[in-house]
C-alpha cells in the first residue's frame, strides 16, 4: 500500500509516497508504486580527484565511469560510503536531490530530465 502526502521542500511542492515496505532500491520503489524504472531517478554522490560532485541518474540506467571521467578531464568514481555520510550528512541510500548539501555540489543529470513532468527520487529511509 502507498500513502501520499504532500509537503514543501526547499520551495518545492512535491508528492511523498511512503510504502509499507522498504524501498532502498529503484527495483523495489518501481514495484511498490507501480512506476517504471525510468521515471525514478538516483542521487549518487561520486568524487574527482578531490571534488565531490552528484549525478542525478534515471532509475534505468547506469554511469559510464569511462565516458564521464574524459568529459571531465579527470578520474570519477563512486564515493565511499564513508565519504556520503563526511560530504552529505546521510547515509547511503538516503540521498535525495532536495537536500541543500545536495545542491552546493556540482550537479549532472541527463539532458532527458527537462522533458519530463513528473519524476520519483528513490530515498531508502526504510518506507518512504
Amino acid at each position: 500500500m502507498v500513502k501520499v502526502r504532500r509537503e514543501t521542500i526547499m520551495g518545492l511542492t512535491v508528492d511523498v509516497l511512503e510504502f509499507d515496505r522498504g524501498v532502498e532500491t529503484v527495483e523495489a520503489a518501481s514495484r511498490e508504486s507501480g512506476e517504471p524504472m525510468g521515471r525514478i531517478v538516483k542521487t549518487l554522490l561520486l568524487k574527482a580527484n578531490d571534488e565531490y560532485l552528484v549525478a542525478i541518474v534515471r532509475g534505468d540506467k547506469v554511469i559510464n565511469f569511462d565516458r564521464l571521467s574524459k568529459a571531465l578531464g579527470k578520474p570519477v568514481m563512486m564515493a565511499k560510503v564513508r565519504e556520503v555520510r563526511q560530504v552529505l550528512g546521510v547515509d547511503v541510500g538516503a540521498v535525495t536531490p532536495l537536500n541543500s548539501k545536495v545542491l552546493s555540489l556540482r550537479v549532472i543529470m541527463d539532458h532527458q530530465y527537462w522533458r519530463m513532468t513528473t519524476y520519483y527520487a528513490v530515498v531508502g529511509l526504510g518506507t518512504h
